[in-house]
């Protein structure tokens, strides 16, 4: 159990470390991102609350049991709920009655104030049998609505999620809320175990699940905000080169032009296709009012190439030059890889090593 304990620690450590990160860090802190920096706090601070409370230091230290008392989970899927929606942009953001989300936890922090005042500091005593069912009770509906809040936030989440068709990166908004649903689910379920289950065999088992899915939301935390410094930079990055007069013609032959590959053309060099990564020749084809077969007839003929050796040209020419470019030397190299058009990290640099015979790096390097 020692071991679990070091790693419940390092996990706490880690934990804070990371949401002062997001918090904090320049290239990390945005309106958006403190969000889920808030909530990974949170979940290390419950995590250290368990802490204190097995070493026995609310026991030692009962004035500031109201730390341990105060139901912080009502803030986790809050702070989760409102980093989504405002990573989407959805039209719930604009309404100021979300801030009612937050009552539920202004409730706990209060009613468990005027509670621990009473008990621990010994400034009042309630003598009223009504108030003393009252109290009783709100404490019984506060531990049950708690798992309600939760389950129900994440459901609304999933809905919205459903209903939302994001383009790009749409995978990572679901892999934060299944991990964020096995966390929650995880806690319900251990507390309705609690007391049927030996209670070292569920410490045990409660200690590695908790340790192993908050590292995995760790993870998943820094990459989201990793992949949401990317969308950033690559909208900073097309904002750029929409204000930049770009040909990047690669093509010199004395073929006569076909009006059809002449509108093929234009496609790229005027309305810069290639920067959508799911565009395929039958996408273009069908642009063109020309069938697929067609198409490649015409860039064989007058370029003596295939449809996706010239889109993949045109997105290393456009990398090459924004890489040569001092306006683009503060955005990731990636981001300007998913910029130009590439799907994939792994996709761009197999492309451009294969084009140019060197990594972007190596080519920036040489570049300037």
């Amino acid at each position: 159990m020692k071991f679990l304990q070091i790693l419940f620690i390092v996990n706490i450590i880690f934990g804070f470390a990371l949401g002062l990160t997001i918090l904090f860090k320049p290239f990390l802190k945005s309106n958006t991102n403190k969000y889920l920096g808030y909530a990974v706090l949170i979940v290390s601070f419950i995590m250290l609350n368990i802490v204190l409370k097995e070493t026995g230091f609310y026991d030692e230290y009962d004035l500031l049991y109201i730390l341990y008392d105060i139901e912080w989970i009502f803030l986790f899927p809050v702070f989760i709920f409102f980093f989504v929606l405002k990573s989407i942009g959805h039209e719930l953001t604009t309404y100021k009655e979300l801030q009612l989300l937050y009552v539920p936890f202004i409730i706990s922090v209060l009613v468990n104030l005027i509670n621990n005042l009473e008990r621990d500091f010994g400034l009042f005593t309630f003598n009223s049998e009504i108030l003393l069912r009252m109290k009783t009770s709100f404490f019984s509906i506060e531990n049950s609505f708690v798992y309600m809040y939760n389950v129900f936030l994440m459901v609304w989440l999933f809905f919205i999620l459903k209903r939302y068709n994001e383009k790009k990166d749409g995978g990572w908004l679901w892999r934060l809320w299944g991990i964020i649903s096995a966390l929650i689910v995880l806690w319900i379920v251990l507390d309705f175990t609690e007391n049927i289950i030996l209670s070292n065999v569920i410490t045990m088992f409660s200690a590695i699940l908790l340790i192993g899915l908050s590292f995995f939301l760790y993870w998943i935390s820094y990459t989201t905000i990793y992949r949401q410094k990317l969308r950033t930079e690559a909208h900073e990055i097309n904002t750029i080169l929409q204000t930049q007069d770009r040909d990047f013609s690669n093509t010199k032959n004395t073929t006569p032009i076909n009006a059809h590959f002449e509108n093929f053309e234009n496609l790229f060099k005027k309305e810069h296709v290639y920067r959508n990564p799911n565009i395929t020749r039958e996408s273009i084809a069908e642009r063109l009012n020309i069938s697929a077969g067609y198409l490649s007839q015409l860039i064989s003929s007058h370029l003596d190439d295939n449809f996706s050796n010239y889109v993949n040209q045109y997105r290393v020419d456009e990398v090459k030059k924004m890489l040569c470019d001092d306006a683009f030397n503060k955005y990731n190299i990636e981001s300007i890889g998913l910029e130009a058009g590439f799907s994939s990290k792994t996709t761009f640099f197999k492309v451009f090593k294969k084009n140019t015979g060197m990594t972007p790096y190596l080519f920036k390097k040489r570049n300037k």
